[in-house]
């Protein structure tokens, strides 16, 4: 019986260690901040918009146990101006025809950014939690696919902060009406 305490502790003990190995992960490259579990594997690639382009691309993933952790970011500078304002409604039509059950399919902000935010769990009881956002040209696409047994991936898609060349915080204050009316002065992100 106190075997079976201690390994309860040590499991309980290893949980707390495992949850403060997460850190923040600052990208002055592609301008955002978000909390890994670990250094992310970076892939340069392309990324095909709804206009059939072929946009450069770069992914960050970090596959901890069983969970994925990935943050695709999308540079649509050379794309028209009507790929753009479509970006976060086509990564969210490549992510629902991946099938599963969409349990939520909705609108987000992330510091008044806005945005949309998927979660579907799959036949295997995977979880995938997705936010998509677009800033300054840049399409933000973050993904969490955890297990049903572990910890959600909310965590991770919430500590998405975008900053400007600057390292500062991307965030708006808004009106009566939800429309940006101004730049709110926020925290300023230093490369270690």
């Amino acid at each position: 019986m106190r075997l079976f305490g201690v390994a309860a502790l040590m499991l309980l003990f290893t949980g707390v260690s495992a949850a403060q190995d997460w850190f923040e992960y600052i990208n002055r490259d592609d301008l955002f901040v978000i909390n890994f579990p670990a250094q992310p594997n970076i892939q340069e690639t392309t990324y095909e918009s709804e206009f059939g382009l072929d946009l450069p691309a770069r992914v960050y993933t970090v596959q901890s146990g069983p969970a994925r952790y990935k943050i695709t970011v999308v540079n649509y500078m050379d794309a028209e101006v009507d790929d753009l304002r479509g970006s976060v409604a086509w990564a969210a039509w490549e992510i629902r025809k991946r099938g599963g059950d969409i349990q939520h399919d909705g609108f987000n902000a992330n510091d008044r950014i806005e945005g949309h935010q998927l979660h579907v769990l799959y036949p295997d009881n995977t979880r995938l939690l997705v936010a998509i956002h677009q800033y300054a040209r840049r399409l933000y696409i973050v993904e969490a696919t955890t297990p049903a047994d572990g910890t959600p991936g909310a965590e991770f898609q919430q500590t998405l902060v975008i900053i400007d060349p600057q390292g500062m915080r991307v965030r708006y204050e808004l009106d009566d009406d939800g429309d940006r009316i101004e730049r709110i002065d926020s925290d300023i992100y230093e490369l270690p």
